[in-house]
């Protein structure tokens, strides 16, 4: 069933909050949201970076220090600050008996965030010590997907990555978005490679669709981790709109605003 046209989808790229890093910039994406306040707010994936899981630089020096608990802390202190000025909006308008503002919260998740899944299947002795709900997505609000799995919103597919058919690796490339319709035959919007890149075409029956790689939203100073800092210079920072979705994987326009000017203008 078609759903009905919305105004505005917000996407989050992969913010990758991390405790050697501030969380500034989640209170000024609050501000934005309770100024723009799209319907649906959809984050990519990979809010939570949780290097003490990392496998790529594990009995380095970089490695030492550490800690699962300081991971989770952070992914949740940026939650408070992101969801602080709404709580706060909606506090005020309650007093007053007036309408609300709750928007659609979903979260799909990313590899970083499924660094948790991995170490419990491999070692089952940590299975209900930790878990994915200790970063508390769900006590927020968010409605939570699995990693890989694609929720389906006004006819267009989000993740935070969709597969190439290859060994199951992620689309990427110089032309994700392109590589996306060609691979999905389908609307679709992706995080994980950090890349904004944005391609359309025409099915054969004349529909229209598109594919959206939509950057990251990280600290501005990240990039020097082992794992990014060859291709961190590639990276675009910043949040995309989606405006006046018509049911049908398709929409009037779309808007990439850059970290740069969200801290302009709400910080």
């Amino acid at each position: 069933m078609r759903e009905p046209a919305l105004r505005k989808l917000l996407v989050i790229p992969d913010a990758h909050a991390h405790p050697e890093y501030d969380n500034d910039r989640f209170e000024w994406l609050g501000r934005f949201v309770l100024d723009t306040k799209p319907e649906v707010i959809v984050c990519l994936g990979d809010w939570a970076d949780m290097p003490s899981l990392s496998s790529y630089d594990k009995g380095t020096r970089g490695f030492e220090g550490r800690r699962y608990r300081k991971d989770v802390d952070a992914a949740v202190d940026a939650q408070r600050r992101f969801f602080a000025p709404m709580l706060e909006y909606n506090r005020r308008r309650a007093r007053n008996k007036d309408k609300q503002y709750k928007p659609r919260m979903v979260m799909t998740l990313g590899n970083h965030s499924d660094r948790i899944n991995r170490v419990t299947n491999e070692h089952s002795e940590l299975d209900g010590a930790i878990g994915v709900d200790d970063l508390k997505f769900r006590e927020f609000g968010w409605e939570v997907y699995p990693f890989k799995e694609p929720v389906f919103i006004q006819g267009i597919a989000f993740s935070h990555y969709f597969t190439s058919g290859v060994a199951g690796r992620p689309i990427s490339g110089e032309n994700i978005a392109k590589t996306m319709c060609n691979k999905l035959h389908h609307s679709a919007v992706q995080g994980h490679s950090h890349v904004l890149d944005h391609s359309e075409r025409s099915v054969i029956d004349g529909k229209k669709i598109f594919g959206l790689s939509a950057g990251c939203y990280t600290h501005p100073d990240m990039g020097k981790e082992n794992w990014c800092k060859d291709t961190a210079h590639l990276w675009w920072r910043g949040v995309v709109e989606i405006c006046d979705l018509d049911g049908e994987g398709y929409y009037d326009q779309i808007n990439m605003i850059t970290m740069r000017k969200i801290k302009r203008e709400y910080a």
